[in-house]
């Protein structure tokens, strides 16, 4: 059950706004598609859901072009909310469930329990226009999970979602993940994305310019990142380093991005000769890290 995006081009009059896009989402993996506003993200769901449709290339699902019967059987999770807003929500959601071809007994059931995975029991008879934007949120993720779709496509599932309830929505997303559901969604949040993924697909630009498990993609990055801290909290010594980037890092370290060519071990005999060298740490690079590598930082 793989879902593949094929080749696929779109525009909108002359702007171009996904360019030869390709990348496979193995069945019952979370693929994070990561990129800064205008890169693609919202178009190329749209298209995976034949709400648009390519200008050229193929979306296939199980090996066959997705069609709209068989989009009928994915979850889907707007980038625009979708509620109607003087109904109740627990009415609505066994609405759209049904509509998904589950009896309205297994709906409900369904429904029950994903309000209460989400903690939304007290909120269950209230109209929807009357929850907070994050608790509508909640909702439409609800309406996008229930059917217990194969494919789930949620395009910025995290908007409004303060941190408590974001804890919440993340561990919705495993719950969906460990009931076998293969997920494609969108986010900014680049520490979010790293703990959810198993896969992540870059865009910018309107092209794939990164692809692959979270752990390939930070093999082939080819560079490290060091935590250091000494005792005198002074590292002008690292001046003598070309092309490395450093960031203040908690108690008083800091986190340096090694690029290729430079060796970490050299970074430590330096720091022993400067200091007392209280921590070290060698790592792979951050997802963010990759990120801005690859886009120059915008939006990351």
């Amino acid at each position: 059950m793989t879902l593949e995006v094929r080749n696929v081009y779109k525009s909108f009059g002359s702007v171009r706004a996904v360019q030869d896009v390709s990348f496979t989402v193995p069945a019952g993996r979370v693929c994070g598609l990561l990129g800064s506003n205008g890169a693609g993200k919202t178009t190329t769901m749209r298209m995976i859901m034949r709400i648009l449709l390519p200008d050229q290339g193929e979306i296939r699902w199980q090996g066959q072009p997705v069609t709209d019967a068989v989009r009928a059987g994915f979850g889907y999770l707007p980038e625009e909310r979708g509620l109607y807003p003087k109904m109740q929500v627990r009415e609505q959601l066994i609405y759209f469930t049904q509509l998904k071809g589950l009896s309205r007994g297994d709906a409900a059931r369904q429904v029950d329990t994903w309000i209460q995975r989400l903690q939304l029991g007290e909120y269950a008879r209230r109209r929807a226009e009357q929850l907070s934007k994050g608790n509508q949120q909640k909702v439409q993720f609800i309406a996008a999970a229930a059917s217990r779709p194969a494919l789930c496509i949620l395009d910025e599932p995290f908007t409004g979602l303060d941190p408590v309830n974001t804890l919440v929505m993340e561990e919705a997303f495993r719950t969906l993940a460990a009931e076998g559901t293969t997920i494609l969604f969108s986010s900014h949040n680049m520490d979010q994305v790293e703990a959810l993924c198993d896969d992540v697909v870059l865009l910018h630009r309107s092209k794939v310019v990164l692809a692959g498990t979270l752990r390939d993609v930070k093999r082939a990055a080819r560079r490290q990142t060091v935590r250091l801290r000494i005792e005198s909290g002074d590292y002008s010594f690292l001046r003598e380093f070309p092309g490395i980037r450093t960031r203040a890092a908690s108690g008083g370290a800091i986190e340096i991005t090694v690029p290729e060519g430079v060796d970490p071990n050299r970074i430590l005999q330096c720091a022993l000769q400067a200091d007392t060298v209280t921590e070290y740490s060698l790592g792979e690079p951050s997802l963010r890290e990759i990120y801005i590598e690859k886009v120059g930082g915008a939006d990351a």
